[in-house]
């Protein structure tokens, strides 16, 4: 019997010691497509994909089934707390830049204020938000609601949601005069629902950035590292724009 634990033992600490550094990681999104979502139960989208690819490459077992996908909030908290947590897909700004490590870019972001073209409504800067009682819809804790309290607006003007589909629809039903989210997530959330994306309009523009894979500052660098080498291998040879192209086009 012991010499039974004894292999069983030996076997065991083989597996763990030939494990890839990237397998420690916990893979988080939210539903943001085309980035990130699901589709019948599979984890989809050009960031999910491209990290799959990344951490095949690196030696990780880590696949499209070992991804949760979770409200915004809850996701950006676990990634500030946990060590090893992998939040996907992070705008990349000046305020966000201490608080995690960074792996990207991905895609480039737009963040704007989109509005129904029958709305009429035209912006010059922020302040009209109050002084026309607007009201802004958000996800909670995603870019759009951070930019809006890094310029003041005020909370009689912000409606929060938890889900970009959600906010959407928020939009379309006219319970909000405007929703601060990426350009090309609301024209794809406008599709799903059934709208055409040319009926709705950008009336200002937040924040233009990038995408990226924000991980937790506990996380060990090198980890970190490799997976932003094997990133930017896959750009040199074509795979992140066919990966984009494939869902884009």
């Amino acid at each position: 019997m012991k010499t039974i634990f004894t292999t069983l033992l030996v076997l065991l600490t083989a597996t763990f010691s030939h494990a890839a550094p990237a397998d420690n990681l916990i893979l988080i999104s939210e539903e943001y497509p085309p980035l990130n979502y699901t589709e019948d139960g599979l984890h989809r989208g050009i960031a999910t994909d491209l990290l799959v690819e990344i951490l095949a490459i690196t030696g990780s077992l880590k696949s499209h089934k070992d991804i949760a996908s979770i409200p915004w909030a809850r996701g950006y908290q676990l990634a500030l707390d946990q060590k090893n947590v992998l939040l996907f897909s992070m705008t990349r700004t000046q305020a966000r830049e201490p608080l995690f490590q960074w792996v990207g870019p991905i895609l480039p972001a737009e963040i704007v204020l989109l509005a129904r073209k029958d709305a009429h409504i035209k912006l010059e800067n922020l302040q009209q938000l109050a002084k026309e009682q607007l009201k802004v819809g958000v996800v909670l804790a995603d870019i759009g609601h951070q930019l809006l309290k890094e310029q003041l607006v005020g909370k009689r003007q912000i409606y929060p949601s938890n889900q970009g589909i959600y906010l959407t629809r928020m939009l379309v039903e006219k319970r909000v005069d405007l929703i601060a989210y990426d350009a090309l997530v609301s024209r794809w959330n406008l599709r799903q629902l059934g709208f055409n994306p040319d009926d709705y309009e950008t009336v200002y523009s937040l924040q233009k950035a990038d995408y990226y894979y924000a991980i937790n500052l506990k996380t060990d660098p090198k980890i970190v590292a490799r997976l932003q080498q094997e990133l930017d291998r896959l750009r040199q040879i074509g795979r992140v724009e066919a990966i984009s192209k494939g869902y884009l086009q």
